[in-house]
């Protein structure tokens, strides 16, 4: 394939319409009527061809523009995520029959793959902003899975079951002329619409015989199948159907969801419906933010596969054919009535959070508190409201609230839930010892403890999974090799851990003026600094982890939080300042490159992308140029190239500001400043203390020039 590619380049150079079109009738290929014969089976055989697309678009005219530049960045991430739906408009003038020039196949290539931005929420775990691609969550996905979901694994519901109350097999046999009925009630065929028409009623016959054996958990539940879209999901993303909680009498909310159920219509499409089921757990993370783990089902026809996704990963069931035989069918009632009875720990909410009956939260139908080990008594935080929530389905699950403490409304804390690997330092531990030392402009410790339930120690490995033999088996491939040659897929076992910070605040990008956006910059640089005196690197300077105080304190107007992956600085291990850590959009030149170790000149650069970030994109209702959320997906070579001449020319950066900021001749200065000093041959080799002070002196100049012109 890659010598007919070469083939192509070489025969037909005249035009892109012509060598475009050579690629699919060199494979036989003729007709728009030849491309959508294509059998579901033989798409993806086409990822060659779309690759092709790409490559020839960027040789033939790779200076086209900054627009076609974005659409040939989009198309890659479409390829790697396998969506290959965008491409068929194209694909249709390439072989249809009316020869098209250069300028317009460019023209179509920049509208048909930049006008595909749908809305999701600013988070550490991939995103950076709230305008990404709608291929970038499932990409996402795809990569963060890959090989760390366990298909087959034996034994997986009966391991279940062992923590259920309900006797099952009691219920069924009382049912046995009814279940025989129901099986052999015929499936019309294995479309989506009809395996659901089919089992709908199944699952209502099921609440029925709740009902009669005077279990309650039946009126709390529903089978729900929505027609339109659910409320609070990210973007358009019909749910097949779901078992809904009815607690809050909500109408189709993603709030409500207990067990998300994807459907698909025959067993080779078993890839496709277990990601797509990933999604929809991915959004039930986001909504319910005290989940620990989210089980969901997935139909290929008649056959059905149970899911349980946590912080390290997914493991399924074995498949049943749930209309091979009599015994597999009761096994998928039972199944079904196990989901319509469990309570919600079972369901994977997370306990050690106690509902408060008769009082109303900000953000939820029913307040709740939790229970903290502070010495030398006990205390209750009561939960106020949500404050952030990583988008993610793996890794550490990061989730803060506001509380108060019992019986004091005035006096605030922030709750911060995360899932640490074992191996990593504690951050409660370094976060004390910041906090003892009076280090301002970093958030302040009020204690941290590992959370248990009924005085197990809560992980995934030992209390999610509960030991099951996950690895006997198979790993679930959700990437093709090459898309992901360079992903770790070792298991890494979570630690539910909790850390309680005394400061409230907000999201920097919050701020309502230049002037305040440099004193909060100024603010969290020096607590960066102090920290490096304190000999720890923070290592994850980004948009989400500097934060404004709502509380009124002039000693501390700004400040950073957010530990997770700081390092001791100088580091006994240079292994752990050589690996690539941070959020990608905002990391340094250097770290995208893989050149030398990670230190505070690479964190110092994170901030001023931080700022360019916040310049550019901030407040919202300004922005008038195209913003720089494709960052999110774009691969590491890539944005280092395009970094390095920003950081040359900054005054293009400039030019892209929104009104609020574009009109401060101070702040501009600051920021072709900011961005010389970082430029500079050897800033790597300038002593932290003579960087600092450099970079503080030009923040404090541009502030009173600020206020000077007021």
């Amino acid at each position: 394939m890659a010598q007919n590619a070469d083939n192509a380049i070489e025969q037909e150079p005249q035009s892109l319409y012509h060598c475009l079109r050579h690629i699919f009738t060199s494979e036989g290929i003729n007709t728009v009527e030849d491309y959508n014969g294509l059998d579901e089976k033989g798409k993806p055989s086409m990822k060659t061809e779309y690759r092709l697309l790409q490559i020839h678009m960027l040789t033939v005219n790779p200076g086209y523009g900054q627009r076609h530049e974005n659409a040939t960045i989009e198309m890659l991430s479409l390829i790697k995520s396998g969506s290959f739906e965008p491409f068929k408009p194209i694909v249709n003038v390439i072989l249809g029959n009316e020869v098209k020039s250069n300028r317009e196949m460019y023209d179509l290539i920049a509208k048909e793959f930049t006008d595909l931005t749908s809305p999701s929420p600013i988070t550490t775990a991939s995103f950076a902003d709230s305008s990404n691609l709608r291929s970038d969550l499932l990409l996402t996905l795809k990569l963060e899975l890959d090989q760390i979901m366990y298909k087959d694994v034996p034994d997986l519901v009966e391991h279940l079951f062992r923590h259920h109350h309900v006797d099952f097999a009691e219920i069924l046999q009382t049912h046995e002329t009814s279940i025989q009925q129901m099986y052999n009630e015929p499936i019309d065929d294995t479309s989506e619409a009809s395996v659901l028409a089919w089992i709908t009623p199944i699952v209502e016959i099921c609440f029925s015989w709740l009902k009669e054996a005077g279990l309650k958990e039946q009126l709390s539940r529903a089978w729900a199948c929505p027609k339109g879209y659910p409320k609070g999901i990210e973007g358009k993303r019909r749910l097949d159907c779901a078992i809904v909680s009815l607690s809050l009498k909500r109408s189709s909310h993603i709030e409500d969801v207990l067990v998300p159920v994807e459907l698909k219509k025959k067993d080779y499409d078993d890839r496709d419906a277990n990601l797509c089921l990933a999604r929809y757990v991915n959004q039930v993370f986001v909504a319910q933010p005290t989940r620990s783990y989210v089980i969901g089902l997935t139909f290929c026809g008649s056959s059905m596969r149970l899911w349980q996704f946590d912080r390290s990963g997914a493991i399924g069931s074995e498949s049943l054919d749930i209309k091979k035989d009599e015994d597999n069918f009761s096994k998928f009632l039972a199944i079904i009535l196990f989901l319509l009875t469990s309570n919600k720990q079972v369901l994977g909410f997370d306990p050690s959070f106690i509902d408060i009956p008769g009082q109303a939260s900000t953000d939820t139908g029913e307040s709740q508190m939790i229970q903290i080990g502070t010495e030398p008594n006990r205390q209750e935080l009561i939960i106020d409201r949500l404050l952030f929530r990583a988008q993610s389905i793996c890794g550490r699950g990061t989730t803060c609230w506001q509380a108060h403490l019992s019986g004091d409304e005035l006096t605030k804390f922030v709750v911060k839930d995360s899932w640490q690997p074992d191996h990593r330092e504690v951050e409660g531990d370094m976060l004390r010892e910041v906090t003892e030392k009076n280090i301002r402009h970093m958030a302040r410790y009020h204690h941290h403890e590992q959370v248990k339930v009924a005085e197990q120690i809560v992980d995934v490995e030992s209390y999610v999974r509960a030991g099951i033999a996950f690895t006997n088996g198979e790993k679930f491939r959700t990437t093709d090799q090459s898309v992901n040659s360079t992903h770790s897929y070792d298991f890494t076992n979570r630690f539910h851990r909790r850390l309680i910070l005394k400061d409230v605040g907000e999201s920097i990008r919050t701020v309502d003026s230049p002037v305040r956006l440099l004193e909060a910059l100024e603010g969290c640089i020096k607590g960066h600094q102090e920290l490096l005196g304190l000999g720890y690197l923070h290592r994850d300077i980004s948009l989400a982890n500097l934060m404004i105080n709502t509380q009124n304190d002039p000693e501390r107007k700004s400040f950073l939080i957010d530990l997770d992956v700081a390092i001791r600085y100088p580091s006994p291990n240079d292994q752990a300042r050589a690996t690539r850590t941070g959020t990608k959009v905002f990391m340094s030149i250097n770290l995208l490159a893989g050149k030398d170790a990670h230190n505070f000149v690479d964190d110092l650069e994170s901030f001023f992308w931080v700022l360019i970030w916040i310049c550019i994109h901030y407040p919202k209702h300004q922005r008038t140029t195209p913003n720089l959320t494709d960052w999110n997906q774009t691969p590491m070579e890539t944005l280092l190239q395009i970094k390095r001449g920003f950081l040359a020319h900054p005054r293009d950066l400039t030019a892209k500001f929104t009104p609020l900021y574009k009109q401060s001749k101070a702040l501009i200065t600051c920021v072709l400043l900011f961005a010389e000093i970082m430029a500079g041959p050897s800033v790597r080799k300038l002593d932290s203390a003579l960087l600092y002070h450099q970079i503080l002196r030009i923040f404090k100049q541009a502030q009173r020039e600020m206020i000077e012109g007021q």
